[in-house]
């Protein structure tokens, strides 16, 4: 059945069953009413004490004809007019409107007694005769928006009713919302990287739009995870064919050495620098695809100390940074974490260099560390006072190749893959890595990795083998 039928269908039977719950409990739990029974309004009861009150009236005055009409057991009132023959009123209980006046005139000139019902009201128009022979009328209101709302079996039935449609309400919200859920945490999952996500489970037999949608997601999902494991398959098997002519390819080049020694052959020194940044771009690959595909590094968690870890980091770059003006600077905190450290290592240096690179001579880069004992986080803090990246790609530098300008990565050195093997290696680390622009100007990459030290993290001592991790 498909979702408008079963939605138009679900709300007339929650009305169907609002009635039905109204005159069951009505019958079957009639004791409930015992106040109303007693309080119920019987225009022959009321029409006997109405003479009793004129003729007190015609004794006594109206203050005596209202009090005895106030008595409870007699009639149940929140106006009343009193009006003569002439069709003037002589007593007036209440908030009175013109139309109770007509009502009263009305009951004179009939001589009938009558209820009348217009809205939420109740009136009942009665004319009397008193023992003297004198003639009146009296219009009093016996139910409105007060005495209904002081009523105990009004909020009685109202709460009878709420709770049948609600229940109704409640089975369609839930079985509306969980495939619409389930879809939303199975996109989550996609977009965190997990290919493998289904938004339908196995035993789904749901033939409405919902779960037309589901299935359709779910083809979409199986088309993505393919074409991402034919492109990450591509590149891992492309990177191991050049491997081997690399090689090759290093060995004719020490050939050539060899033959030329002791003479300056440019274009020989122009074959070795194009081949080692040829190996390297295959290292890289063949590293972003490992990871890519989840294998873990072939290399032991280790209790390693963060703050000596980058200080090496920082010992390292600090070459490259000297030749271009900069000067690298920071604060670390100490820590010892469990970690795998060649990978961990490549992640940051990747990225402190790639600020490095990104800034201008004479600016400073901070790396900084510091530990939320709190929020149980390490975070490691590197930022430059380069261009920056537009805010809507800084998302995307993560991702590999990507560059915010045609020919950037190229002008600059790099090869597009330093930051999405960052990514990977902090991901395997349970952490995460996110950029921000400073609004001084410059970037900032944060690597977020959690606090496991040496003695939480003893049962997650392991060794899985994958590939090496090149140099």
């Amino acid at each position: 059945m498909k979702l408008f039928l079963r939605i138009f269908l679900s709300f007339w039977l929650a009305t169907i069953l609002m009635v039905v719950a109204l005159f069951t409990v009505s019958d079957r739990f009639s004791f409930l009413t015992s106040e109303d029974r007693r309080m119920r309004f019987d225009p022959d009861l009321a029409s006997e004490s109405l003479s009793k009150a004129i003729n007190t009236y015609e004794q006594r005055g109206a203050t005596a004809f209202l009090a005895e009409l106030d008595v409870p057991i007699t009639i149940r009132h929140s106006t009343l007019l009193l009006v003569d023959q002439n069709g003037s009123a002589i007593v007036k209980a209440g908030r009175i409107s013109p139309s109770d006046m007509d009502m009263a005139k009305d009951a004179l000139d009939s001589g009938r007694s009558e209820l009348i019902r217009f809205g939420l009201r109740t009136a009942f128009a009665c004319p009397i005769q008193s023992a003297s022979g004198h003639r009146y009328a009296t219009v009093m209101s016996i139910t409105g928006h007060r005495i209904r709302a002081s009523n105990p079996r009004v909020w009685f039935d109202l709460a009878v009713a709420m709770l049948s449609t609600s229940l109704v309400c409640l089975a369609l919200s839930f079985y509306l919302t969980r495939p619409i859920t389930r879809l939303r945490e199975t996109a989550q999952r996609l977009a965190a990287g997990d290919l493998s996500a289904r938004a339908t489970p196995p035993r789904m037999n749901r033939r409405d739009e919902l779960g037309d949608l589901a299935r359709d997601f779910d083809v979409m999902a199986a088309q993505i995870q393919l074409l991402m494991s034919a492109q990450r398959r591509f590149v891992a098997d492309v990177s191991h064919e050049l491997g081997a002519p690399l090689t090759r390819m290093h060995l004719a080049l020490a050939l050539l050495r060899r033959r030329f020694a002791g003479q300056t052959v440019g274009e020989v020194e122009r074959l070795e620098r194009e081949t080692d940044k040829l190996s390297n771009l295959v290292q890289q690959l063949l590293l972003l695809a490992g990871l890519e595909a989840g294998s873990w590094p072939a290399e032991t968690l280790t209790a390693v100390s963060l703050d000596s870890l980058c200080g090496d980091i920082v010992e390292d770059a600090a070459f490259e940074a000297t030749h271009a003006g900069i000067q690298v600077a920071g604060t670390r905190q100490p820590v010892t974490l469990m970690v795998y450290p060649g990978l961990l290592r490549r992640a940051i240096d990747n990225v402190l260099r790639n600020a490095i690179r990104y800034s201008a001579a004479g600016a400073e880069v901070n790396l900084d560390l510091m530990v939320d004992s709190t929020a149980q986080e390490v975070s490691v803090q590197i930022c430059d006072h380069g261009p920056g990246v537009p805010e809507s790609m800084l998302s995307d530098i993560f991702r590999p190749f990507f560059r915010t300008a045609p020919g950037r990565e190229s002008k600059s050195g790099g090869t597009g893959l330093g930051l999405a093997i960052a990514s990977e290696a902090v991901r395997l680390h349970d952490g995460n890595i996110m950029a921000h622009n400073l609004p001084e100007g410059g970037l900032q990459v944060i690597i977020t990795l959690p606090l496991r030290t040496p003695a939480r993290e003893d049962d997650l001592r392991h060794t899985i083998a994958a590939p090496d991790i090149p140099a």
